[in-house]
């Protein structure tokens, strides 16, 4: 009885002391033959939804595509995302809100993305205001996304 009890304290405390993030995986696609611009160059998925302290890793951060947050589109108080080719590509969403995404380079068609980190959008109506960051091509399907998360989660 004795162990019995020993092993159900040393169970508890493992669940307690193991918390688990996912590693989510968006893609940066460059494709030939895409129908329009805005296929040719996007972030796969470009509406994401993540729990704080989730991972992002992106993929295609070769040639030049890059990974950086737009201007007034992030948390106050989190570090810019800036990711340039053949760096390190995993960034760590461990301050809830709004996160908007693009590359420097492709962003002027329509390489843009949002994340949304523990369902806050706390930070949306600065969010909306830095849209303007982005190209004008862009604007809207950023706003789109932006519209993705504000219909889900309200006006937390």
């Amino acid at each position: 009885m004795k162990y019995l009890y020993l092993l159900l304290i040393a169970f508890a405390m493992n669940v307690n002391a193991t918390e688990t993030h996912e590693l989510k995986i968006v893609k940066q696609v460059y494709d030939i033959n895409a129908k329009s611009p805005d296929l040719m160059y996007q972030f796969v998925p470009d509406y994401l939804e993540i729990n704080t302290g989730d991972s992002v890793k992106f993929l295609g951060t070769v040639g030049r595509h890059t990974v950086h947050s737009v201007r007034d589109m992030i948390p106050e108080g989190v570090k810019k995302i800036a990711i340039m080719p053949r760096q390190p590509n995993v960034v760590v969403f461990d301050k809830p809100g709004v996160y908007g995404i693009n590359c420097k380079l492709h962003q002027r068609h329509g390489m843009v993305s949002v994340i949304v980190v523990g369902g806050d959008l706390h930070n949306m109506e600065q969010a909306r205001v830095g849209v303007k960051w982005v190209s004008p091509y862009s604007r809207g399907k950023m706003n789109k996304l932006l519209d993705i998360a504000q219909n889900k989660f309200g006006d937390k």
